[in-house]
């Protein structure tokens, strides 16, 4: 499937060019090129680099690693890391329920900088045979025939580039740039910003991810190890906008503000600047149109509060591989294969859109909140159920029946 016609050593059509190469861009880029792809891997950045997320792999995530090989699982658990074995929810109320992970051999997440995590993944998708580029910035989308053919990219010395490819993968997240330039982006209420930082020596951390509810927002953290813990202050866009306040300048006084996490931070343990990311619940309105696919944050994200962005940002990339690599070979149609991408996405994922969003217009009632807490914070087993299932060790389903709704309600 590698082109033959080179310039500079160089293909002159690559079979893919990959936008982002953050887990989704990275991964889709290791798979089509272990296939024989030939593939340019194109980011604004330089690696490693920080990037703000609550860095929580979900323990399904763990099982896609270990599918993608090339010792990828082994590469994670060597870098400094944490394990997560379960997730506590704190209501507005004060009520607490902890849900642990069941169903699976390895029953607890990692937690895994971006800084790491990102580079391992950059790196085996060079070693498979991707040609990786840096500091550079995606700008257009090369159209030909009706179709998309290609990128126009500038470098970090201001040097522009027209990059032709038989595919284009869009996988530069939340703002990106190939889903705008086809005009796919859509959004719809609840609208949150999320504020993350780094702080050591965290107050009562230990083996269980925490997300701490208010009328205000919420708050996630989990440790990501060597004393780390990933903090990630999340907000109404409207009330952010409206307060004008600048919440990285003040991001320890609003912690502060929960009762469950108040004089558990010591302001002067910051090791990373508090970055910001959204708005959320954004999604394209189609995955894939001729030429070009989306994959990742950037085909959809509706909220953070389940934290399975790099979950899906991985399956997202297997669905995508898998559809596109049949249709590098001679003779088979383009068309068809993202058309299956299409129906692949909605059959991986469906039940997981449904019940993210039913969560994040949950936590903006504090009442329902309070409700479904308590009921929880009396039923175990079903906080094991919902927990396993936002990590993606059991099918959504499992959750979405009247009966297990009924009884998180009434």
């Amino acid at each position: 499937m590698r082109s033959r016609g080179r310039a500079r050593g160089f293909p002159l059509i690559w079979d893919a060019v990959v936008v982002g190469a953050g887990p989704a861009g990275a991964t889709t880029a290791l798979l089509l090129a272990r296939a024989g792809a030939s593939v340019l891997l194109l980011d604004r950045s330089r690696f490693p680099r920080d990037k703000p997320c609550s860095e929580y792999l979900s323990p399904a995530t763990t099982d896609v690693l270990e599918r993608l090989g090339a010792g990828l699982l082994g590469a994670v658990e060597r870098t400094t890391h944490a394990k997560l074995y379960g997730m506590k929810v704190v209501a507005p109320g004060g009520t607490a329920m902890i849900g642990r992970f069941r169903g699976a051999s390895r029953p607890y997440s990692l937690a895994v900088p971006r800084t790491s995590f990102d580079a391992i993944l950059v790196a085996a998708a060079a070693r498979a045979g991707a040609e990786v580029r840096e500091s550079v910035t995606v700008e257009n989308l090369v159209w030909q025939d009706g179709r998309v053919a290609g990128v126009v990219a500038r470098s970090c010395n201001g040097q522009r580039v027209t990059c032709h490819g038989r595919f284009v993968v869009g996988a530069d997240g939340l703002r990106s740039v190939v889903a705008r330039r086809l005009g796919l982006v859509r959004h719809s209420p609840p609208r949150r910003v999320a504020f993350t930082a780094h702080v050591a020596d965290v107050a009562g951390v230990d083996e269980i991810g925490e997300l701490h509810v208010s009328d205000r927002g919420y708050v996630g953290l989990g440790a990501v190890g060597g004393g780390i813990t990933t903090v990630a202050l999340v907000l109404p866009l409207r009330d952010v906008r409206r307060s004008r306040r600048d919440y990285r300048a003040e991001f320890f006084a609003e912690l502060d503000r929960f009762p469950g996490l108040a004089g558990r931070f010591d302001p002067r343990r910051q090791v990373r600047a508090v970055l910001a990311t959204g708005p959320f619940a954004q999604w394209a309105r189609v995955a894939a149109v001729p030429g070009a696919l989306l994959v990742g944050d950037a085909a959809d994200f509706f909220d953070p509060f389940t934290g399975q962005g790099i979950h899906t940002a991985l399956r997202g990339a297997e669905l995508a591989a898998a559809c596109l690599i049949p249709g590098l070979a001679p003779g088979v149609s383009a068309v068809a294969s993202l058309q299956s991408y299409e129906r692949a996405r909605r059959r991986a994922f469906r039940g997981k859109w449904l019940l993210e969003r039913l969560i994040g217009l949950g936590v903006g009632s504090p009442a329902l909140t309070d409700r479904v807490v308590a009921r929880l914070a009396r039923r175990p087993d079903l906080a094991d159920l919902l927990v396993s299932v936002t990590g993606n060790l059991l099918p959504a389903r499992r959750v979405l029946t009247p009966r297990v709704l009924a009884r998180l309600l009434w």
